[in-house]
């Protein structure tokens, strides 16, 4: 099973959900671009250490949009050419939302459709939520990538959750807040009892 973690935008949660389906489900953990410190990679070993993390396939030291990051450390590479690790259980979590510049001229969403890997959608409620979740949506089913579902991170709102759900007739799952690492597994484990039931995974 290869998955890929897409983000509705940024700071939504994607690595905290990221951390716990590779807890959950065993999987191994791919960052797809890496930008700024503290690294994802090392939140991923701070809250699941079993968990298998393959270097990041781009490190970028400046904490911005990776052409930025680029163009700064005079760096050049082409984003569709990274290469995936030879795992068959593999997370990858990509950086940003769905139109992050993956480099100079790519977004993240070019890199999901080259690849046609099944996509899990990380969302968040806050004021423009819904609009960024629902354009991620739609632009997830026009370019026909399997979108496996929907998960939202953070704070849950049940009213918001039903409009999603007869907008878009997505799968939705939830995983809470967290305050250390025994909360985070016992949430890690609810998500994935959910996802089961939905038949999301």
């Amino acid at each position: 099973m290869q998955i890929f973690i897409a983000g509705s935008h940024t700071d939504v949660g994607k690595t905290s959900v990221s951390a716990a389906l590779c807890y959950a489900f065993g999987l191994d953990y791919f960052k797809l671009v890496q930008a700024g410190t503290p690294t994802d990679n090392q939140r991923i070993q701070n809250l699941t250490p079993a968990t298998k993390i393959y270097p990041s396939g781009i490190t970028l030291q400046t904490p911005a949009s990776p052409h930025i990051g680029m163009q700064k450390e005079k760096i050049s590479y082409n984003g569709l050419r990274i290469p995936l690790p030879k795992s068959e259980n593999l997370l990858i979590e990509s950086a940003g939302g769905l139109f992050t510049p993956l480099d100079t001229q790519k977004c993240m969403i070019d890199f999901l459709s080259t690849h046609r890997l099944p996509c899990i959608l990380v969302g968040a409620y806050y004021l423009g939520g819904i609009n960024h979740i629902l354009l991620s949506i739609a632009t997830l089913k026009a370019r026909e990538i399997p979108l496996l579902g929907l998960i939202i991170s953070k704070e849950q709102n049940s009213t918001m959750d039903a409009f999603i759900k007869s907008y878009t007739q997505v799968r939705i799952a939830h995983f809470a807040t967290y305050s250390d690492r025994e909360t985070f597994q016992a949430n890690a484990n609810e998500l994935k009892e959910e996802m089961q039931n939905l038949k999301m995974i």
